[in-house]
């Protein structure tokens, strides 16, 4: 409501819950939420129903948590928010579980046996089954009233029937006693339906509340909504969810409960499970078309919402085509197509079917079913447009077809006119309704529904789009930024199950906003922009309204918990994420660090959504344990902590290894030796493995032995090279490679210049010292310098040659 007073609400804080803002700052376990007037209470902590993961419906000892729960609430557990009096009593309620698992219970209540409309309570409670996060009744006061009735059931039969305005084209089918309370006072009534034809043809179930003390009508409302949308045929071919017999197929779905096609009378069978023939006149394509749509809008509910089938328990309705009549309807228990006013086109397509299932789920959401005149009804068919604009969007038809938009009948050119209702600008539509006025629209709900029909678009779009979307105005030229449309419905649709009888645009906005709040806890972005679209159209903050003190953002660590032995370092990543648009400035800091640590943090100031590096540092002498570091982020007087663990273990034991020599130059024949020697600084005896990274060219080789060692034994380096290796310095790197560590050396080794290849033993010849010859298959080096005689040769004359391996 938006003026007067308001439907009774109830907020409470989940047990434990962290506190709000404080002197100096605070942090914030989750963001405050607090009613107006109220004290700053806490939004569903970890556990709740919010903080799920998934949709997947919460665990039996969570669901008879939340009955139990909401029974002990209902019978006075100290809940000041349910209107009761002696003599009132709850049935059994209807379950329906949301986004998230939350579990939304819905409890009829009968005052000395009379059913009371508007009497119904509403919960929403956690997934977990521990904490009672809402609470809705359309009751205002106390029930007090006789229930005997002055006014007996043919009076008000008669006064029913005569303020329908369908003259005689309609029956009465029932008349029951029931408490009235959705006004200011409760009162004894009549509730009386009909059923029929209207003026115009089509098919009417009109309500009517009759006072049973003075004959007054006091409400009505007519079962039967009425939508229009664009012929859309879906492609050729399409699948479709069908049913085989022993000799026969039929349009009933065998996977959603409830859910078949069929004509105004009669039955489509078929031989085979090839249906329609593709032209816009043909009943049987008009059937293929709507359970196309249907079993979509199904499965989008449940992908989109978390919401179990059409009526939220995994049912559905069956659905009739081939109707005469320029339009679609609801009749409260099927959906009931027609054509245009030319009569070319069936009105089977995805956002006329998507409407029409949207009246099934409006209806089954919350309580108060599909009653009420005024905003109820027509939040009753803006939610239709709703569901049939989601329906497009999931589909995700090509321009080739009908792309997704959020124009209604601008195709099926229902009544020869164009759109029928325009959900970004509703006022292209002449009378129809884009801001919000305290006069309730009448006497069509279909131009009200333009003011829920706005603030949809812009919640999931914007005023001003920039995916091709066209821009929308604002009523108070405002700027509103869109969440995208599957967000916008999975606020929407699980906020209809606060939904009661009566409802107007004041008490849709505080289901929606509370819904933002409990389905994205830690974002203020999505219940800002419900906020924005909603005061783009007037409707203004309402008694009894959540108001939450928003995180500007979110931080974490990439990993928890890190290892480091004494005079090592470690690395963390701070991750975070922003809820403030525009994105906030952190200030990075480190809480008190143990004399030994020290931490660096670069950058020191990110942008919400940045991410920011930690060093962390241990001294060499640090005591080894588990110690605990704090890494604080700042804006303004808000901060948030990430905690980390840096587990300091022993240091690891130091090795030294040496080559002597430091520097080998390889003798005339390319080879030579070094001696590898380890010593042990600290730590046990272990067994290194010894290995070379050799940088040099190829052909100079080096082997050890041993190859393995324990600290203080040695081990021999034998390095060669070959004729083709180039002269010059090259290193060759050691390591000892242990369990626990590992060490390195490195030897320079120096490469000559190859000696010239030796010729063959001549006599006659002066040699020098130094010279090589071949003699007999094997090589001498020359010893002295002499000239060689025929007789002595070399191996004879050991004093002039060597014998050379």
């Amino acid at each position: 409501m938006l003026t007067g007073t308001a439907m009774v609400v109830a907020l409470v804080s989940p047990p434990g819950a962290a506190a709000g803002s404080q002197a100096g700052g605070a942090a914030l376990a989750a963001p405050a939420v607090r009613a107006a007037g109220s004290v700053a209470l806490t939004a569903p902590g970890p556990e709740s129903a919010a903080a799920s993961p998934t949709d997947a419906p919460p665990d039996e000892k969570a669901r008879a948590r939340a009955l139990d729960l909401a029974r002990r609430t209902l019978s006075g557990g100290g809940h000041a928010a349910v209107e009761r009096s002696p003599d009132d009593r709850f049935g059994e309620p209807k379950i329906v579980f949301g986004a998230g698992g939350l579990q939304f219970l819905s409890f009829p209540r009968t005052h000395h046996g009379l059913p009371v409309y508007g009497g119904d309570v509403n919960f929403m409670i956690s997934r977990d089954g521990r904490n009672l996060l809402y609470t809705t009744s359309a009751q205002r006061a106390e029930i007090d009233v006789p229930v005997t009735p002055a006014i007996d059931k043919a009076q008000a039969s008669s006064i029913a029937r005569a303020g329908t305005g369908s003259g005689g084209g309609v029956a009465v089918r029932s008349a029951r006693l029931v408490v009235h309370a959705t006004g200011a006072t409760p009162r004894t009534a009549w509730e009386v339906t009909a059923e029929g034809m209207s003026r115009d043809g089509v098919p009417t179930r009109p309500h009517v509340f009759v006072d049973a003390a003075n004959g007054k009508v006091l409400d009505t409302w007519d079962d039967v909504r009425r939508g229009v949308g664009h012929s859309n045929y879906n492609g050729d071919p399409v699948d479709i969810d069908t049913t085989a017999t022993d000799s026969a197929y039929t349009l009933t779905d065998p996977l959603r409960p409830g859910i078949r096609c069929g004509p105004v009378s009669g039955t489509f069978d078929g031989a085979d499970d090839d249906w329609g023939n593709g032209s816009g006149t043909d009943p049987e394509t008009a059937c293929v078309d709507t359970l196309f749509g249907v079993q979509h809008e199904w499965d989008m509910l449940s992908a989109w919402t978390g919401r179990n089938g059409i009526d939220g328990k995994g049912n559905g309705f069956p659905a009739r085509v081939g109707f005469d009549m320029p339009n679609a309807t609801w009749s409260g228990t099927e959906v009931n197509l027609g054509r245009n006013v030319a009569g070319t086109k069936q009105t089977t397509s995805l956002d006329v079917v998507g409407h029409e299932y949207g009246h099934a789920v409006f209806q089954t959401s919350g309580s108060g079913g599909a009653g009420g005149g005024g905003w109820t009804a027509a939040l009753n068919e803006s939610t239709g447009d709703i569901l049939g604009a989601m329906l497009e969007h999931y589909v995700g038809h090509p321009d080739t077809l009908d792309e997704p938009d959020y124009l209604v009948g601008e195709e099926v050119d229902l009544l020869g006119t164009g759109p029928v209702r325009n959900m970004y600008d509703p006022s292209q539509i002449n009378g129809h309704v884009s801001c919000y006025n305290p006069n309730p629209p009448a006497p069509d709900p279909h131009a009200g529904a333009g003011l829920l029909n706005h603030w949809f678009y812009l919640l999931a779009e914007g005023s001003d789009p920039t995916n091709g979307n066209p821009a929308s105005p604002t009523c108070n030229r405002s700027r509103v930024d869109g969440i995208g449309i599957q967000k916008a419905g999975r606020i929407f649709v699980n906020a209809l199950q606060l939904k009661t009888a009566g409802w107007g645009p004041g008490e849709a906005r505080i289901a929606t906003v509370l819904l933002a709040y409990t389905l994205f806890p830690r974002s203020c972005k999505e219940a800002g922009a419900v906020k924005a679209a909603w005061e783009a159209l007037w409707v203004s903050s309402q008694p009894g309204e959540p108001i939450y003190e928003c995180w500007p953002f979110e931080m974490r660590l990439e990993s928890s918990q890190g290892t480091t032995p004494a005079g090592g370092s470690v690395q963390v990543w701070i991750e975070t994420l922003a809820w403030l648009d525009p994105p906030a400035v952190i200030t990075m800091s480190s809480g008190r660090l143990p004399d030994g640590i020290s931490l660096f943090i670069f950058p020191p100031q990110i942008t919400a959504g940045e991410r920011a590096l930690a060093q962390i540092w241990t001294r060499p002498d640090f005591r080894p344990g588990r110690y605990p570091i704090e890494f604080i982020g700042t804006v303004g007087s808000f901060y948030q902590i990430a905690r980390f663990e840096l587990t300091v273990t022993e240091p690891p034991p130091k090795l030294e290894i040496t080559v002597d020599p430091a520097t080998l130059t390889l003798d005339r024949d390319l080879k030579g030796t070094a001696t590898l020697s380890t010593k042990s600084m600290s730590g046990p005896p272990a067994t290194y493995r010894l290995t070379v990274e050799n940088g040099a060219p190829d052909g100079l080789t080096a082997a050890l032995d041993p190859t393995e060692i324990t600290p203080g034994q040695g081990s021999t380096v034998t390095v060669a090279a070959t004729r083709a290796t180039p002269p010059g310095t090259y290193p060759l790197t050691f390591w000892a490679i242990g369990p626990a560590m590992s060490a390195s050396a490195t030897l320079t080794v120096k490469v000559p210049a190859p000696e010239p290849a030796p010729k063959a033993w001549r006599p006659w010849t002066r040699y020098k010292a130094g010279d090589l010859v071949t003699y007999d298959g094997h090589r001498y080096r020359c010893r002295q310098t002499h000239t060689s005689q025929p007789g002595r040769t070399p191996p004879r004359t050991p004093a002039l040659w060597s014998l050379l391996p």
